[in-house]
């Protein structure tokens, strides 16, 4: 902690002089991003790859060397597996369910047909988290069977650990060490309420991907599992008999009780899928640190470049955009940049600058960075994820998801009484956002990580920013709604990200890298 204060004291000026984060560059940069011209920057699209090089010559422009082996494209071989809805079905017992309408699926990448006809076994969330003593599979025979659970985690965990026992990768490999052939994920009331069936369909036409490994094998799946489907609401009734008793045992794993056992039925999952491989690069950047015995570690800035592409129209347009999601991060990255260039002394510890690819798909893109990194995976000390800006008011707090689990904590205390800022606590657990934006994939490799978000303490007493957010989350994310005609406060992003360069400016400059807290759950799970 002495070393975190001494290097906020030493470069204290250094940061005080520095330009200050220009509202109008992040409006210029989000604009030319969210242009319909670039088609939302799908991966692996066209308008992806224009921005990919866009985001490159900035870089260039600003004096931040190529980070990937002498040029700033990583390339991510991807399988992209699409579904053929008009061949898939699901039946329980002698009653077919109609796809989009019941359920939907993402493709299987190991199989061009999947097929998986079994037992149906519910196991609650489908958790099992010996720590805590909990564990939805105990006693229950899954061997062989599939297993359905509805999303997301025990509300008794806290919501990080929550968020990672809720992941859908963690789930899968849960059910797969539990002997389970197929997966049937279901709706919670708050995941009906928060995100329309209408929604979930329309991403899914995008299909799915995976990143590959040497051998060509897709990566993060289990040639088990011979089938996976989310089911609507309508699914899930059929598959319980009743809407009462899907509602009474939802009720039920709610409260804490546990529900797990046999369900009176068979299900037959039949999913056809096609598949091709493509390319679609991570940016990489590398500004060089001052320090000569700490030049060679590097603070990791991340934000994802893609968004979803063009989809099925909503009211007439079929792109988009992605304005705060998250071109909003990638202009708030870029200005970072800027002011560490700009900054009267270069930083002790080199920074890396990473616009990722495939966040939309499942944090692909970043998931492909931590496992194959540019620079030595135990050379980077911490990641500053910006996703996602939320701009619509002014407020005068920010959040910062998983901050806690390490001494990064620590030195964020410190950067926001400098900053005048406070730090509020995550408004909205059920979100599950920390397995939800590209800093998970570093904890997963043990790096300290923090995922800064746009605060909800509004600086105008008569505006409820949370209610903004709120009705953003609902109406606009992930629809061509996300775009530059939204109102959108660009003060708010700049002092978003003046707060994500001060607490990396701070990491960067201090004698001792981040460390994870003792016995905390991530540093336990996955610390070096």
């Amino acid at each position: 902690m002495r070393a975190f204060l001494f290097a906020l004291t030493f470069l204290g000026a250094a940061i005080a002089s520095a330009q200050t984060i220009r509202p109008e560059a992040l409006r210029g940069i989000m604009r030319f991003l969210s242009s319909d011209l670039l088609e939302g920057r799908g991966t692996g699209a066209r308008g992806y790859q224009i921005a990919a090089e866009y985001v490159a010559s900035q870089l260039e422009s600003l004096g931040i060397a190529p980070g990937a082996n002498g040029t700033y494209f990583q390339s991510v071989p991807f399988l992209r597996t699409t579904v053929d809805g008009q061949q898939s079905w699901v039946r329980i017992g002698d009653k077919t369910l109609r796809y989009d309408v019941d359920f939907i699926a993402y493709g299987e990448p190991l199989r061009d047909v999947a097929d998986v006809d079994a037992a149906v076994v519910f196991v609650g969330y489908g958790v099992t988290a010996p720590e805590r003593g909990y564990d939805d599979y105990k006693g229950i025979d899954t061997k062989g069977r599939i297993v359905a659970f509805l999303t997301g985690g025990p509300s008794s965990f806290p919501s990080e650990e929550r968020a990672h026992y809720g992941a859908t990768t963690t789930k899968l490999n849960n059910a797969a060490d539990h002997g389970a052939v197929g997966t049937i994920s279901l709706r919670t009331p708050y995941a009906e309420r928060m995100y329309a069936w209408a929604r979930s369909v329309r991403q899914s036409h995008l299909g799915g991907m995976n990143w590959l490994e040497a051998d060509a094998t897709p990566h993060a799946t289990r040639r088990e599992v011979l089938g996976q489907v989310t089911m609507s609401r309508s699914g899930a009734e059929a598959l319980f008999g009743s809407a009462a008793a899907f509602d009474e045992t939802v009720a039920a794993v709610e409260k804490g009780e546990r529900r797990s056992g046999e369900l009176p039925v068979r299900a037959a999952i039949h999913v056809v899928s096609t598949h091709a491989r493509l390319e679609s690069p991570n940016v990489v950047g590398v500004l060089g640190g001052s320090d000569p015995a700490l030049r060679n570690e590097y603070v990791v800035y991340s934000g994802h470049l893609d968004h979803l592409g063009i989809t099925d129209p909503v009211d007439g347009d079929s792109i988009n955009n992605g304005a705060l999601d998250n071109a909003s991060g990638i202009a708030a990255m870029l200005e970072i940049a800027r002011a560490f260039v700009e900054a009267p002394r270069r930083p002790r510890r080199s920074i890396l600058f990473l616009a990722t690819t495939g966040e939309e798909k499942g944090l692909r893109g970043a998931d492909y960075f931590a496992n194959n990194p540019t620079v030595p995976l135990q050379s980077i000390v911490a990641n500053v994820n910006v996703d996602e800006i939320l701009m619509q008011t002014r407020t005068r707090d920010v959040v910062l998801i998983g901050a806690e689990h390490s001494t990064l904590s620590d030195v964020a205390a410190s950067v926001a009484r400098r900053a005048n800022v406070s730090i509020s606590p995550d408004p909205y657990p059920d979100e599950a956002v920390f397995v939800r934006s590209d800093q998970y994939p570093f904890v997963k490799r043990g790096v300290p990580a923090v995922f800064v978000l746009a605060g909800y303490r509004a600086v105008d007493p008569n505006v409820d920013a949370q209610k903004l957010q709120m009705q953003w989350i609902t109406t606009l994310y992930h629809t061509p709604k996300d775009d530059m005609t939204q109102p959108i406060d660009f003060g708010e992003g700049a002092m978003v990200t003046d707060f994500a360069w001060r607490l990396g400016h701070a990491v960067a400059n201090a004698t001792a890298r981040p460390q994870w807290k003792k016995g905390d759950f991530f540093g336990t799970t996955f610390g070096r």
